[in-house]
């Protein structure tokens, strides 16, 4: 038995809600918004169709109008403006009941009532930029390692730096290039290559175009995460033994 049915707990608007304060000083601005005309043009085009139409439509009963506030699915629609917008933000974020909370919180609580194009960016936007959480809330992650400078290699082709430039012009089929460098002579070897290649699929171009010349250096340096790093490493040194017992056999 369901004792607390969908309809009992859905949000209405302006119903059973008695506003008072900056927020009833809101609503008397988005009535004069909405009179003057300050909307946006498919939001404008709704309201046309709303007014003309003589039959229920579907855009007509997402929108309804009452006592000059025009709604959408129940929302407040706030009319086009910076400064209504940044308030009625402001007065869920920038007050001790609210707490300064987060994006996706202050999104869940301003979208109970309120509306407008754009509101998720917006909200993130002003979450991103406040001032007060910018300099109190704790950086919830691991703190970031310090920069430790690369090692002389003692001879050539001994540190190589591994890159790759994705997304080109196809050319011979191909859209990316994989680029090993020398650290001590500079000299690099351009792979062409897709951009959809797996790290798996790095490591055997990197075995039949690099390793054939310069044999197996003893640092390899690439700016991929760390899976990346770690599946190239372990299929590179898989087809290697590989390689070798086939050479030994």
């Amino acid at each position: 038995m369901v004792l607390l049915r969908p309809e009992l707990l859905t949000i209405q608007a302006l119903e059973g809600v008695q506003l008072e304060g900056q927020e009833k000083d809101i609503l008397r601005e988005i009535r004069q918004g909405n009179q003057k005309g300050d909307q946006e043009e498919p939001v404008a085009k709704a309201v046309r169709e709303l007014q003309q139409a003589l039959s229920k439509t579907v855009r007509s009963m997402e929108w309804s109008e009452k006592e000059g506030v025009l709604q959408f699915r129940g929302k407040i629609y706030v009319p086009r403006s910076s400064d209504l917008c940044r308030r009625v933000v402001s007065l869920y974020h920038d007050t001790k009941v609210a707490g300064y909370p987060g994006r996706w919180k202050m999104l869940e609580l301003v979208s109970r009532n309120y509306w407008w194009p754009q509101m998720s960016r917006y909200i993130g936007q002003y979450v991103s930029t406040c001032d007060l959480c910018l300099r109190t809330k704790l950086i919830r992650q691991a703190p970031v390692g310090k920069l430790h400078s690369l090692q002389i290699p003692d001879s050539r082709w001994d540190m190589l730096s591994v890159d790759f430039v994705v997304e080109l012009p196809l050319s011979s089929r191909h859209d990316a290039v994989m680029t090993v460098v020398d650290s001590v002579s500079k000299r690099v070897h351009f792979i062409p290559m897709h951009t959809t290649v797996t790290a798996e699929g790095a490591a055997r171009l990197f075995l039949h175009q690099v390793w054939k010349l310069h044999s197996l250096p003893k640092c390899i340096v690439l700016d991929c995460g760390p899976q990346f790093i770690a599946c190239f490493t372990r299929e590179l040194y898989c087809l290697l033994e590989i390689k070798l017992a086939s050479s030994i056999a």
